[in-house]
């Protein structure tokens, strides 16, 4: 994960609450997902991005399969009075 970070050519920050181990909630945690205003990247491995991912979109932690090298970009906004997570774009690595 650090190699990946590392490649982007940007300054980045290391959280060890979420480590190997983590859940998909200590990850939003640790990012201040929804309340934070600025961009968040956040780089890691399997399972753990899968569960991330399946929490934000499905409502529920779920194995879910996020490809090696992929970018996946997601965001929020309020429609209705509510809260509504909008996936902007899935990126295969060979694309990028």
């Amino acid at each position: 994960t650090q190699q990946t970070a590392a490649a982007l050519e940007l300054p980045f920050e290391t959280d060890r609450r979420i480590a190997v181990g983590a859940s998909a909630a200590d990850v939003l945690g640790a990012v201040g997902w929804p309340e934070r205003a600025e961009t968040v990247i956040v780089v890691g491995h399997q399972p753990t991005l899968g569960r991330v991912a399946a929490l934000l979109l499905a409502g529920a932690e779920a194995e879910w399969s996020v490809r090696k090298g992929a970018v996946w970009w997601l965001t929020t906004r309020h429609r209705e009075g509510a809260q509504q997570v909008v996936l902007r774009a899935v990126i295969a690595p060979e694309l990028l």
